[in-house]
């Protein structure tokens, strides 16, 4: 008999990778500005630029970030651990990211780096929308921090999972969403998927 696996797909920035430090770190350092998370991302970093008078765009932080300091981004706690124990229960897991290409191949560096053996592939959208590359890897479940890309999602068979991290903290979920802030919540919730899937 084939043994079946449950593909489950993760977004990168936010929920495997964090960088809210990382980006208040240089912010400070580089343009003297403190950012929170309300203006960690890009348009609320650049509408804190005008305000300030300064002439940054997102991508003067997030370049260098890319290439200098990704690898000061942080595995959310537990997550090895939790990959592993779900692997065991023939769990795999694919990365689905929507960054630039110039940002993609250091999220594969680090994916091939901190998930060794774990993770083998992730894909880049390329501007497609996230919801063609989910119809064609069919997951059971999808785990993001982005309340709008899971929106797209709404129509497709997929378990969808909303992750709460410091910048999407008093971002309001959506109906039809399952939300953790942890991994070990994450875990909780696939065991019950698969034991719903068992029965």
């Amino acid at each position: 008999m084939v043994e079946k696996y449950f593909v489950i797909s993760f977004d990168f920035d936010g929920v495997l990778a964090l960088g809210y430090d990382v980006k208040v770190k240089y912010a400070k350092e580089w343009f003297g500005v403190d950012i929170s998370p309300e203006s960690s991302k890009k348009a609320g970093f650049e509408a804190l630029m005008r305000s300030l008078g300064k002439q940054v765009s997102y991508r003067d932080l997030m370049d260098p970030i890319n290439e200098e300091h990704i690898f000061e981004y942080k595995v959310p706690d537990g997550a090895i651990e939790v990959l592993g124990r779900l692997f065991e229960k023939n769990c795999r897991f694919v990365v689905v990211t929507s960054r630039n290409q110039h940002d993609f191949p250091y999220a594969q560096e680090f994916i091939r780096e901190k998930f060794t053996g774990l993770i083998k592939y992730i894909h880049n959208t390329n501007d497609q929308p996230k919801a063609d590359i989910i119809e064609r890897l069919r997951p059971m479940a999808h785990v993001d921090d982005d309340v709008h890309k899971l929106e797209e999602l709404r129509n497709l068979p997929v378990k969808r999972v909303y992750f709460r991290q410091v910048e999407n903290k008093s971002v309001d979920g959506a109906d039809g969403l399952f939300e953790v802030a942890s991994f070990s919540e994450l875990e909780h919730l696939i065991d019950g998927f698969l034991s719903g899937l068992h029965h």
